[in-house]
């Protein structure tokens, strides 16, 4: 049983690597995570909320500095079915309502987001005793191109930031896993998921990302309901764009948050509220600054 207490480890020896292997940033499009949505049953349906803004620096034609900021709205739709014991396949798919605000005017855009498939494998699953169980999930899958793409740099009446998009234009690669733990009332996850991007028709590459969430629970149980209080890391790392094979300036980064929320659970409805605020950043060369944001879902098992 002890060799599996360096699990943990292990995963955040390879965030850490990761993240010091690469440039890394990104604000807007693909932005999704596949870990808020609770994975109380095989078999779920639920909805989901994201809201995310930034402070944006750009230059007008004089070349004076401007501020505008940003927001992203994401509203999801996800599902999962299970197939057997050890197989789980999840689908997600957003709906993107981005805006923009400055100096220059307002700006805004209301369209589908990029789908998502993920088909998990249940690598380990055990329980010692009554008290103490460990699960190890890992997987892979897809987002395919289902947003719009159709950036012009040139157009004044567009945003001029490729990631406002509601989607990449893009067929992307994903690779996830997880680690559970739970001892008594308190439990541990930790998560990763990495996505390799691939070249639009626009000739555009968004750089790839690696996501990590860490997260620790308290689980109160009051007859059928479950209040659980919960505290963590979000980390988001990405590398630079790519336009025509040359880098873009301005994008990669990485971005540290840390979050706390409450999920409220019953045997086959959950909800939960998720808020993050960002502990150290640097997104597009100092270019782009992160602001708080929250996130909810809702669930139904069956």
């Amino acid at each position: 049983m002890k060799k599996f207490f360096i699990i943990p480890l292990v995963l955040s020896l390879l965030l850490f690597s990761a993240a010091n292997a690469c440039d890394i940033c990104g604000c807007g499009v693909g932005n999704f995570n596949p870990h808020m949505f609770p994975h109380l049953s095989r078999n779920f349906i639920s909805v989901g909320y994201t809201y995310r803004y930034y402070d944006t620096h750009a230059h007008d034609e004089d070349g004076n500095d401007i501020m505008n900021r940003e927001s992203y709205n994401s509203f999801f739709l996800a599902g999962q079915i299970a197939f057997g014991k050890k197989i789980q396949v999840m689908a997600i798919l957003p709906f993107q309502s981005n805006s923009q605000s400055g100096p220059e005017g307002n700006k805004s855009l209301n369209k589908l987001g990029d789908a998502v498939l993920l088909v998990n494998y249940r690598l380990y699953d055990k329980k010692d005793n009554d008290k103490f169980r460990q699960t190890v999930i890992v997987g892979g899958g897809f987002k395919l191109p289902t947003g719009n793409y159709d950036f012009d740099d040139a157009n004044e009446k567009q945003v001029g930031n490729p990631n406002f998009q509601a989607g990449s234009g893009s067929t992307d690669w994903l690779l996830n896993g997880s680690y559970n733990v739970r001892l008594n009332n308190w439990a541990l996850t930790a998560g990763a998921t990495y996505k390799i991007n691939t070249t639009n028709k626009a000739d555009y590459l968004f750089g790839n990302r690696l996501l990590g969430v860490m997260q620790v629970k308290y689980i109160q149980n009051a007859g059928n309901i479950s209040l659980i209080p919960n505290l963590g890391l979000n980390y988001e790392n990405m590398r630079m764009d790519k336009s025509e094979g040359a880098t873009v300036d301005h994008t990669g980064g990485n971005n540290l948050q840390l979050t706390g929320g409450l999920d409220l659970n019953s045997q086959k409805w959950a909800v939960g509220v998720v808020y993050n605020k960002p502990i150290s950043q640097n997104l597009g060369e100092g270019y782009i600054h992160a602001m708080p944001g929250v996130s909810v879902h809702l669930s139904y098992s069956f």
